[in-house]
C-alpha cells in the first residue's frame, strides 16, 4: 500500500469555457437542442471565478506541481499569461477523440482529463467556481496508508440501490458534488473499461442528459466496491465541516448573509454556484465579485 510520501506529485485539472465568445457561441448554439441546452449560467463568466481559484491555490495549496486548464480552441482567459512554466492550457482536440467533438458535455470532457500528457498519476479535478478557503494539505485527500478520500458519500456507505439500472447513475445531492475530487489515473482508466458503454453513449451527447454516466459518481461507486481497502469515506456531515456548497442567487440581503457565514467558516473548500438565470442581479454581481477580490487580493504568478 502507497502513503503519502511516495505518491508523487500531484497536479490540479480545471475545465473552463469563455461563454461570451461569440464564435464559441454560434457553434454552441448550433448543436443546442433543448432550452436547457442554452442555459446562461452553463457558460457564462461573469465572476471570473477561474482566476480567483487559481490564486486561492497557490496561496492554500502550494505544494500542487502544475495546473492544467481544459478548454475549447482557441479560447484562453483574457487575463492568463501566454507562457506559463506550471499552467498549461489543453484544448479539446488534443484529448478528446474527434469522433465526439465539438463537445459542450461536462461530462465527457471530465472522462478525458486523465489523458492528458504528463499528468501526474493522482490528480485533483476542479470545477472553475470551486475554491481552496482555507489552508489544503495532501493529506486531505490522502492518508498515511495511501487510502483516497471519498467525499460525498451519505453516510461512507456503498448500496447497490444508489445506482439507477437506466441511467447508470448515482443519487446525488448538491453538497455532495461540487467539491475537488482526487483521482488515481489507473484506477479511471479501469472503470472506464468497466463502464465502456455507457461512457461512450455519454460521449456522444453533446450537451449533458439525465442520463449521462458522470465521473465522480462512478469514481466514487468504484472506489467504495472494487478498492475498498484504498478508500477513505467521508460522511456528508464530515463534509459540510469543511466544505460549502453556496448558490448564487439574487436576493441581496440573502447573499450578504450567506457570505457572511463563509467568511466565519473559512472552509478548506467551496463552491460558488451561480444561480440567477438569465437576468442576474447587478447589485449581487458587485457584491460577489469584491468578496472575490476581497478574499484574493494579490495577483497568482500566472496573471498578466
Amino acid at each position: 500500500m502507497s502513503s503519502v510520501k511516495d505518491i508523487g506529485p500531484i497536479d490540479i485539472v480545471y475545465t473552463w469555457v469563455n461563454g461570451d465568445d461569440p464564435d464559441y457561441l454560434k457553434i454552441y448554439n448550433k448543436y443546442a437542442e433543448t432550452p436547457k441546452d442554452t442555459n446562461p449560467e452553463r457558460v457564462r463568466d461573469v465572476y471570473q471565478t477561474l482566476k480567483y481559484s487559481i490564486r486561492s491555490v497557490e496561496k492554500f495549496a502550494p505544494w500542487i506541481r502544475t495546473i492544467y486548464l481544459i478548454t475549447a480552441r482557441p479560447q484562453i482567459p483574457e487575463w492568463l499569461k501566454e507562457a506559463t512554466p506550471n499552467l498549461k492550457v489543453i484544448h479539446h482536440d488534443e484529448i478528446i477523440n474527434e469522433e465526439y467533438l465539438p463537445t459542450f458535455n461536462y461530462n465527457t470532457i471530465e472522462s478525458y482529463m486523465h489523458k492528458i500528457p504528463g499528468l501526474s498519476e493522482y490528480y485533483i479535478s476542479m470545477n472553475d467556481d470551486f475554491l481552496f478557503g482555507n489552508h489544503v494539505h495532501i493529506s486531505d485527500f490522502v492518508d498515511d496508508q495511501g487510502r483516497i478520500t471519498i467525499f460525498g458519500t451519505l453516510f461512507g456507505e456503498n448500496l447497490k440501490f444508489r445506482i439507477y439500472e437506466r441511467k447508470n447513475d448515482i443519487i446525488s445531492l448538491g453538497i455532495v458534488e461540487h467539491n475537488p475530487i482526487f483521482y488515481k489515473k489507473s484506477f479511471v482508466e479501469d472503470f472506464q473499461k468497466i463502464h465502456a458503454e455507457a461512457f461512450h453513449n455519454t460521449r456522444n451527447s453533446k450537451f449533458r442528459r439525465n442520463e449521462n454516466i458522470t465521473m465522480q459518481k462512478v469514481y466514487k461507486q468504484y472506489m467504495l466496491s472494487h478498492q475498498r481497502h484504498l478508500s477513505q469515506p467521508i460522511s456528508v456531515l464530515n463534509l459540510k465541516k469543511i466544505h460549502t456548497f453556496h448558490k448564487i442567487k439574487n436576493n441581496l440581503s440573502v447573499q450578504k448573509k450567506a457570505i457572511a457565514k463563509l467568511k466565519m467558516k473559512q472552509p478548506k473548500f467551496y463552491c460558488l454556484n451561480d444561480d440567477q438565470r438569465d437576468n442576474p442581479n447587478s447589485e449581487v454581481v458587485v457584491f460577489i465579485k469584491n468578496f472575490l477580490e476581497e478574499t484574493y487580493p494579490e495577483k497568482s504568478s500566472f496573471e498578466k
